[in-house]
């Protein structure tokens, strides 16, 4: 993942659901209650009659999500739940402005459960983003049914379940938490919501105009589009799993990788998204092009930056981040400085690279990249790149030695020295 820092030029390394508090109890969903009557329903004549009702309902809702017919979807749902069917219409509306590629539900049979007459089921919900994901994003949530008035049908009665979701460690995009507006530029698909939409020019033209210069510069084969969510609240950021140094308000950007798969099974990742922080939308817009640059380069990278050293992670990205502005405007935290005055003999650890020292940690990372530049060339950063990605944490320091033919101290006293002369 990747961050950016509150009190520093872009950082970075590790999506915002800006809820309309008037939806928010609806938006919810139903909860199935714990009653002590609760029981298996995946045996015997109940699962054999519940099951294809259920699965039919799914169905059903899936047609009528690809078809963008409202009113047969609204016809799956419990219609004496009027919140949640209010909830549905939100929905509804959030996943017709999205480019739906694929769309399905896929019922856990081996899940169901019944209560007074009513059902449960884990549900895998597959979606994917037509143009900006590589494959499906499987979304395991759980579904809550109920008797059509008719019994002859089931009904949706409740598709989000938040305490089993956060059991399971579930990330909830965010078109499944409220109201969304979707804006698409030329290779971006925004996400913002009504409070953030009125910025929405501003990111889309700032991140079409970074997807371009991110290009120019690393040479990766990278589609060039991206998802970037630019919402009014927090909730996203602190929903995503392991969030660098835990604090959300310390980050003021986040590019995060989106598993095809829940937890990451089988190593597939469908995406690379990233997400700006709320107080970034009201910033400098040089001081945001720059944060969107460095995040557009994390996103260029996809897995392999996963796979680096933290500091050649931050580093690059910081580099690539600066490349667009002349020298005076390249600037570099006090911390930094400070530390390379004092002297510098290593380079930032991953374990303790976000922590209260971050701030110098970029700097200097950022740093030690322009002196393998100013060294050995371009070429030299991204070989060592492809080098460090295909070792082992392990090896990585021994791997540097020999592609550089210096060690990790070696190259923080060579970024020290060229910062000092730089800023002083």
């Amino acid at each position: 993942m990747s961050i950016t820092t509150a009190d520093a030029r872009p950082h970075r390394r590790a999506t915002l659901a800006g809820l309309c508090l008037a939806l928010a109890t609806a938006l919810t969903g139903c909860s199935f209650a714990d009653h002590s009557s609760r029981r298996p329903a995946s045996g015997g004549r109940a699962a054999d009659e519940v099951v294809p009702l259920v699965r039919q309902v799914l169905n059903q809702r899936a047609r009528s999500l690809r078809a963008g017919d409202a009113a047969a979807f609204l016809a799956t749902t419990a219609q004496e739940r009027p919140r949640f069917v209010a909830s549905q219409r939100v929905y509804f509306d959030n996943l017709m402005q999205l480019p739906l590629g694929v769309l399905t539900y896929r019922l856990d049979a081996s899940s169901l459960v019944s209560a007074d007459g009513e059902y449960a089921a884990v549900v895998q919900v597959h979606l994917q983003l037509e143009g900006y994901d590589e494959v499906p994003v499987v979304r395991p949530t759980r579904f809550h049914f109920t008797r059509h008035p008719d019994g002859d049908a089931m009904l949706v009665a409740g598709d989000r379940d938040p305490a089993w979701e956060r059991r399971n460690d579930v990330t909830v995009p965010p078109w499944v938490r409220g109201p969304i507006t979707v804006r698409i530029g030329t290779g971006v698909l925004g996400v913002f919501d009504d409070e953030s939409a009125v910025r929405a020019e501003d990111v889309i033209s700032a991140v079409e105009e970074g997807i371009g210069r991110v290009q120019q510069v690393v040479p990766s084969e990278w589609s060039g589009n991206v998802v970037v969510y630019a919402l009014s609240e927090t909730d996203m950021l602190e929903a995503l799993d392991d969030l660098p140094g835990g604090d959300p308000d310390a980050l003021d950007a986040v590019a995060f990788p989106v598993p095809a798969t829940p937890g990451g099974e089988h190593g597939v990742v469908a995406s690379t998204r990233f997400l700006l922080h709320p107080r970034m939308l009201d910033s400098d817009p040089r001081r945001l092009a720059r944060l969107i640059r460095h995040e557009l380069t994390h996103v260029a990278l996809g897995s392999r930056d996963d796979d680096l050293p933290t500091w050649l992670s931050e580093g690059i990205a910081e580099w690539v981040s600066v490349q667009a502005l002349p020298e005076h405007q390249r600037l570099i935290s006090q911390q930094a400085i400070d530390a390379a005055r004092a002297g510098l003999d290593e380079l930032p650890d991953d374990v303790d690279f976000n922590g209260e020292d971050q701030a110098e940690h970029y700097g200097i990372s950022w740093w030690a990249c322009e002196a393998i530049v100013d060294m050995y060339g371009e070429e030299m950063l991204w070989l060592l790149l492809d080098e460090l990605a295909a070792a082992g944490p392990a090896d990585q320091a021994d791997v540097l030695q020999q592609t550089l033919q210096l060690g990790p101290g070696q190259l923080a006293r060579e970024a020290g020295k060229r910062i000092v002369a730089t800023y002083g």
